[in-house]
C-alpha cells in the first residue's frame, strides 16, 4: 500500500459517561473531527473566486481540494494547478481555509455554498452532461470475482481513522490485482471520494485498471465522481440507488455493491467480473 491516512489531528479525545450495568461510568473517547474548509481559486488575473465551503474531516486536504475542483469541473486536470496556498507539509489546512492558484482564467461564476458532510451537491447533472464532459468508459479491464470478496477486509485493516473514531467513511484504490494502493476517511463519504480522486490526480495514477472501493452505499454522486477519474469499475459494502445503477449502466461502470459476507450483487456491466 502506498498511502495510509494518518489519525494524527482528526480525532478528539472527550469524556463521556457510558451505561454499564444499569450504572453509569465514565471513560474517554475519540470523535471524529468536522470542521469546515473554505476553497479559493487564484486564477492568473489576480482574481480570487470562493469555490465551496465544505464540512469535513481535517485529513488529506490537498487531494480533497483537487478532487473536489475536478469533480465539480472547475478544473481539467492537474495542469490546471499551479500550486497551494494554506494546506500545510503535512497535506492539511490548519486554518480552514485553502487557495488553489490556476492557470487558466476564471471564465465562470462559482457561487459560494455550504456542502455539508451527509451529501453534496446533489443530482446537478444529468447522464447526457456526464457523457460530454467524460466518454464513456470502454476499458476491458476485468477482475477475479475472489479478488472483489477481499477489498472489504483489506480496507477495513487500513481504516485507522474508523477503528480510533467508528464514526468515519472510506474510500479505497485498488489495483485489479486487489493490492491496496490508497484509503482516505473523511466524516463525508463524498469527500472520501474527492480525495482518492485527487490522490489519483496529484500522484498520477491511472485508474483504467483501477477500482473504487466505498465503505458506504453507492449513490449518485459516488458513481458520478467515479465516472469522471475513469473507474471502470466501482464496489460497495452496501446498497447502490436506483440513479446510480442508471448512470453506471450508461456510462460503462460495472457498479459491484452488497460486497460482504462472500456474496455480491452486480448491476451494470458484469462482463468485467470474472467468476
Amino acid at each position: 500500500m502506498e498511502v495510509n491516512e494518518s489519525a494524527v489531528g482528526s480525532s478528539k479525545t472527550r469524556v463521556i459517561s457510558y451505561l454499564r450495568n444499569a450504572g453509569f461510568l465514565e471513560a474517554s473517547d475519540s470523535i471524529a473531527v468536522e470542521e469546515p474548509l473554505a476553497i479559493d481559486i487564484l486564477g492568473p488575473d489576480g482574481i480570487t473566486v470562493r469555490a465551496g465551503v465544505i464540512m469535513r474531516t481535517p485529513v488529506m486536504d490537498r487531494y480533497l481540494v483537487a478532487g473536489f475542483l475536478y469533480s465539480e469541473g472547475l478544473i481539467s486536470g492537474i495542469s490546471d494547478i499551479e500550486g497551494f496556498e494554506g494546506v500545510d507539509e503535512d497535506g492539511v489546512s490548519h486554518q480552514n481555509h485553502a487557495t488553489v492558484k490556476i492557470g487558466k482564467r476564471i471564465g465562470f461564476n462559482v457561487n459560494s455554498r455550504l456542502l455539508n458532510s451527509a451529501c453534496g451537491i446533489c443530482g446537478r447533472s444529468t447522464i447526457a452532461d456526464l457523457l460530454i464532459r467524460h466518454g464513456k468508459i470502454g476499458t476491458d479491464t476485468r477482475i477475479d470475482s475472489e479478488t472483489i470478496l477481499g477489498l472489504p477486509t483489506a480496507m477495513g485493516r487500513a481504516q485507522a481513522l474508523f477503528l480510533k473514531t467508528g464514526g468515519v467513511h472510506a474510500a479505497a484504490l485498488f489495483d485489479v490485482q486487489g493490492r491496496l494502493h490508497a484509503v482516505c476517511e473523511d466524516i463525508g463519504r463524498h469527500n472520501a471520494v474527492d480525495k482518492v480522486v485527487g490522490y489519483t490526480l496529484l500522484e498520477g495514477k491511472d485508474t483504467d485498471n483501477s477500482v473504487l472501493m466505498v465503505s458506504g452505499r453507492a449513490g449518485f454522486e459516488i458513481v458520478e465522481k467515479a465516472f469522471l477519474a475513469g473507474f471502470p469499475i466501482v464496489s460497495s459494502v452496501s446498497a447502490p440507488s436506483s440513479l446510480a445503477i442508471q448512470i453506471a449502466e450508461a456510462v460503462g461502470i460495472t457498479l459491484v455493491c452488497f460486497v460482504r459476507n462472500n456474496r455480491f450483487n452486480i448491476y451494470s456491466h458484469p462482463e468485467r467480473i470474472i467468476p
